[in-house]
């Protein structure tokens, strides 16, 4: 499960040719950070939605 959730991360990284594990880390901070916050706003507005109607 955890290489699931890793591997956008880890996607970036590689494109990006990082290779210091620090430098990484904080990527991967930064893209998993964006993903849960757009999962979030996706899942609130299709609850709110379904509360609307």
């Amino acid at each position: 499960m955890l290489r699931l959730l890793m591997r956008p991360a880890n996607a970036v990284c590689d494109a990006m040719g990082m290779t210091d594990e620090n430098e990484r880390g904080v990527v991967r901070m930064l893209v998993n950070m964006l993903l849960l916050i757009v999962i979030g706003v996706a899942l609130s507005t299709l609850t709110i939605g379904s509360l609307v109607r």
